[in-house]
């Protein structure tokens, strides 16, 4: 699982995540302990069923607190904006609870969200909700981040709400988790992995971290990995945009310190996991105003940092030097 990081951060002098970690040795202690402030949970105030908003509480915290480990092993390390993504999720200390700007984002008892034909091709029809609709091959969605009328908003399906938290994966040495990194034992098991997943579409904190939305090239440990080698460095350069290489960077790191042991890199499961290719977001569509400054009269939009009160912005840059790899293309074992 070590080098799944490393490739992340090389290949756009920023994150590939799949086994060995990018940065070379890490301290396993912070000299600012990332554990201390009080921060703000995402809004909760719609789920009426207090287990729900109990499991989504705890999930957030556990998002945070694998996303805060991650933060806290790239210490001084060139890592590029990529840095600024974790910071803008897991805030200046990591107590559980991140950043201010997730306070931001509601989440929805209701599925809101009915997908057309356009938004989710051969399957959304206009009339189904998400979490109702499934694939040919009868893959069907997690959760997705999708703006309403009132801004930033999430809604996460009924079997989010069976996922372990992070407790339970510690349990008896992480004996739920195996010896493998393996999706359908982690992300599909982890509510933390869901929640942080969906915060990457958030522009507040991916958009703003990369100057680019982060959006869902692929999914899974395993099409992260081919992703991150991939000998087209087009293709290559996508790890930047893409949310699920985040999370495995993130439970990559976390789990490896947390569990006290490394991972045997990862397989092919595509074809046994149920919701690996579901979209669960649009978020280029999301924006109302098509990626220009959201600059209004008294000053930014939530979704728009970079606007200022006169009204001027800075643009957000194509890709921010980030994505050019230098030296030749080093041919890798497509089967890793």
């Amino acid at each position: 699982m070590v080098q799944l990081c490393k490739q992340v951060l090389a290949t756009a002098a920023v994150l590939a995540v799949v086994r060995a970690h990018p940065w070379g040795s890490f301290q396993l202690s912070s000299a600012n302990p990332a554990w201390v402030v009080k921060r703000t949970l995402y809004d909760l105030h719609d789920i009426s069923d207090q287990g729900r908003k109990d499991k989504l509480t705890q999930g957030h915290k556990n998002a945070v607190t694998v996303a805060a480990k991650a933060l806290e092993k790239m210490g001084g390390a060139n890592v590029g904006k990529i840095k600024q993504v974790f910071k803008n999720f897991v805030g200046d200390n990591q107590d559980g609870t991140g950043s201010e700007a997730n306070g931001k984002t509601t989440i929805y008892n209701d599925d809101y969200f009915v997908p057309t034909e356009k938004q989710f091709p051969k399957v959304g029809d206009g009339k189904t909700p998400f979490c109702s609709l499934k694939t040919a091959d009868g893959k069907t969605g997690a959760a997705y981040f999708k703006r309403n009328n009132n801004g930033a908003a999430m809604h996460f399906c009924d079997k989010v709400f069976e996922r372990a938290n992070l407790e339970t994966l510690k349990a008896d040495n992480c004996a739920k988790i195996g010896d493998q990194v393996s999706t359908e034992k982690l992300t599909k098991n982890f509510i933390g992995a869901n929640v942080w997943h969906e915060f990457m579409h958030n522009p507040r904190i991916g958009r703003e971290g990369v100057l680019m939305y982060v959006v869902d090239h692929v999914y899974d440990a395993y099409q992260c990995h081919q992703l991150a080698f991939n000998e087209k460095i087009e293709e290559r350069q996508k790890t930047i945009t893409n949310a699920d290489t985040y999370v495995w960077f993130a439970v990559d790191i976390a789990f490896q310190e947390i569990c006290g042991r490394e991972f045997k890199e990862p397989v092919d499961e595509k074809k046994k996991a149920g919701d690996v290719d579901a979209p669960n977001s649009d978020p280029v569509a999301d924006d109302p105003n098509d990626g220009k400054c959201d600059c209004g009269e008294s000053g930014c939009t939530p979704d728009s940092r970079p606007c200022c009160a006169n009204n001027s912005c800075k643009p957000f840059e194509d890709n921010g030097g980030l994505l050019k790899v230098t030296g030749p293309s080093r041919k890798r074992n497509k089967a890793m």
